[in-house]
């Protein structure tokens, strides 16, 4: 969206500095900064709930009327109150990265509130920041929702994916997770691709709108410099072997994989893959932030049943763990990586 400043209320003021494409603009957050003079004006812009300081906005100066000092003045204020953006002097630079100070937060999309069967995973926003230098940005599902109806096979699940990488761009985010659910009454589809491809890219992608798991994932990437599998378990035994489950394996995890549809839904297009036996780590975040589960353990098979997520693998841990998850679990979702 575009916004035009100027102290002037002459029409001819109201124009860009440069030519831009259409598309951009309509995508980002931009604001034409005409004359000096207009730094108040844009701070009522922000205070009437027009530019939201939770995505970038790009600063379009021209080389009169004191734009420029005034493009920089407001950019500082952006930058004083937690907010992200540049000054654009010449169109070439539209596709340069906004830099971020070493220490600036990551910024992890939250699209959609987390699912209601988390009834223990919600993350109190301040403390991810304070703890984990993590901003939370709640992003509305409408943004992937008003797709509408699509596709109900792999074409849909590709306009999903295509959606959520404008997300990713329009909000400079390191990392999401969807309240996927909400898709498949609305777009018919769900978001399992989606999440597969995004994770094999390095971003990582959780599901259900779970926060922890999602910062598990992050965890895992500092730490392994990996993203893994987001499961849920589905059989604990006293031996320790435990079968946990999921659709949304990312594919260079698996040596094979086919498609499925959507366990529960049974529409839209989920993902069973088949895994290498051998070790890995089974991760999980508390969800008041105060400790991470970080075990070994052992891929010993993998599986197929039909009333089960799509992708299935049997882990053997030890039997304190399998009875500690019984008896003290952290949640739902746990994170699958390779014990490399």
């Amino acid at each position: 969206m575009l916004h035009i400043l100027s102290s002037s209320m002459h029409r001819e003021d109201l124009s860009l500095p440069f030519e831009l494409p259409e598309e951009w603009l309509s995508s980002h957050q931009c604001v034409a900064v005409q004359t000096g003079g207009t730094e108040a004006s844009f701070v009522n812009l922000v205070e009437k709930g027009k530019i939201h300081m939770d995505k970038p906005v790009y600063l379009l100066a021209s080389g009169h009327s004191n734009s420029l000092a005034a493009s920089l003045e407001i950019l500082t204020w952006i930058l004083q109150h937690d907010g992200s953006g540049r000054v654009i002097t010449s169109p070439e630079q539209i596709n340069e990265p906004i830099e971020q100070a070493e220490d600036a937060p990551a910024r992890l999309g939250v699209i959609g509130e987390p699912s209601s069967w988390l009834i223990a995973s919600h993350v109190d926003d301040a403390r991810a920041l304070k703890q984990l230098n993590v901003k939370l940005v709640h992003i509305p599902i409408t943004e992937v929702t008003s797709l509408g109806e699509v596709d109900g096979g792999m074409e849909g699940a590709e306009r999903i994916y295509i959606r959520l990488k404008e997300i990713v761009s329009r909000y400079q985010l390191d990392g999401l997770t969807l309240r996927c659910f909400d898709l498949l009454t609305t777009v018919k589809n769900t978001g399992c691709v989606a999440l597969s491809k995004l994770n094999d890219e390095g971003i990582p992608a959780a599901c259900e709108g779970d926060v922890p798991l999602l910062l598990t994932m992050m965890v895992a990437k500092h730490e392994y410099n990996q993203i893994g599998f987001q499961v849920n378990p589905a059989r604990i035994q006293p031996d320790g072997k435990m079968l946990f489950a999921h659709c949304t394996v990312p594919l260079k995890m698996t040596t094979s994989h086919v498609y499925d549809t959507h366990f529960e839904s049974g529409i839209g297009v989920g993902i069973h893959g088949e895994l290498p036996l051998g070790k890995y780590r089974l991760m999980k975040m508390s969800p008041d932030l105060s400790f991470i589960m970080d075990e070994p353990v052992e891929l010993i098979a993998n599986q197929y049943e039909p009333n089960l997520c799509r992708t299935q693998v049997w882990l053997q841990a030890t039997p304190e763990m399998a009875r500690d998850m019984l008896t003290h679990p952290l949640a739902n979702h746990h994170l699958l990586i390779r014990d490399l």
